[in-house]
């Protein structure tokens, strides 16, 4: 065996083990639910969302949740405005970031289950923003946490107009 060799095989064998601890310790970290809990702030200015204002909002409570226990974030998009598939995405990330923020502070047991669930999402559309607000009434009477996003008009869509509905 040569020297070289030697030496290149045990700097691999010692890169593999270093890999492997560090990817473990940051896995470690990341799932860990205190950090979840107490270190996400979403902060944008990109997008702006209604924030509610009523003191006497119901949360989603996790006894709402489908038979199997599991979650699922709705994403309900306006077809009426004919935003392209990038700005569709950027939207939706927007009201995902948004639902996400709201619950932490205000449902962590449900968001610990949704994100170690998979985070399932379902992406709808409605035609209009009368049903996008017709479907957040009921989404609010029925005790689900909301978010709706209204864009800020950098691109096509006037700003100020509701673009999707996180649920």
């Amino acid at each position: 065996m040569s020297q070289t060799s030697w030496f290149e095989e045990k700097t691999a064998t010692a890169g593999l083990v270093a890999g492997f601890f560090g990817g473990l310790a940051l896995g470690w970290i990341f799932s860990s639910s205190v950090f979840l809990n107490n270190s996400v702030k979403v902060v944008s200015n990109a997008f702006d969302f209604e924030k509610d204002q009523s003191s006497d909002e119901k949360c989603f409570d996790p006894g709402l949740s489908d038979a199997e226990g599991e979650y699922k974030l709705v994403l309900v998009v306006r077809n009426d405005l004919k935003m392209g598939q990038g700005k569709i995405a950027a939207q939706c990330s927007h009201a995902t970031l948004a639902c996400f923020q709201k619950a932490c502070e205000k449902i962590p047991d449900a968001v610990d289950t949704w994100f170690f669930g998979g985070q399932a999402k379902v992406v709808c559309k409605c035609e209009s923003d009368d049903d996008l607000e017709q479907l957040r009434r009921q989404a609010k009477f029925k005790g689900l946490t909301t978010c709706l996003v209204r864009d800020v008009g950098q691109t096509k869509v006037d700003a100020g107009r509701r673009t999707v509905l996180g649920i």
